[in-house]
């Protein structure tokens, strides 16, 4: 009986605290655009031409800034946050279905657009 008590004791004391540390949506926001922003990276990295090292520079400058602001955007006007006390799970729409993107708990959120790629 003492360690049923315990247990319940230590689950609900795990539960207040994911309860009073659950993510708001800008988080899970946040968390998506980089994301998406790193994805871009890494496919204009990929793809880069020999351009000179100036104007690469330059042209990363401007299009990171702009690309990470209309991302930002984009994401913020689609990412849906659904709220279930405990944790939060952000869904976007993608071919007519709603797909878990991100998961949050405890404070942090966790990113699932890896296993979609």
């Amino acid at each position: 009986m003492k360690n049923l008590i315990k247990t319940i004791l230590v689950l609900g004391i795990i539960a207040g605290i994911m309860l009073f540390t659950c993510p708001e949506k800008e988080k899970h926001v946040d968390k998506v655009t980089k994301e998406f922003v790193l994805m871009a990276q890494e496919d204009v990295g990929a793809n880069s031409s020999n351009a000179g090292i100036l104007e690469e520079l330059i042209g990363e400058a401007i299009g990171s800034s702009i690309s990470e602001s209309l991302i930002h955007l984009y994401v913020k006007n689609t990412l849906k946050v659904d709220d279930y006390k405990v944790v939060t799970v952000g869904k976007m729409t993608y071919e007519s279905e709603d797909r878990v993107v991100t998961i949050g708990a405890f404070g942090r959120v966790f990113s699932l657009l890896k296993l979609y790629q």
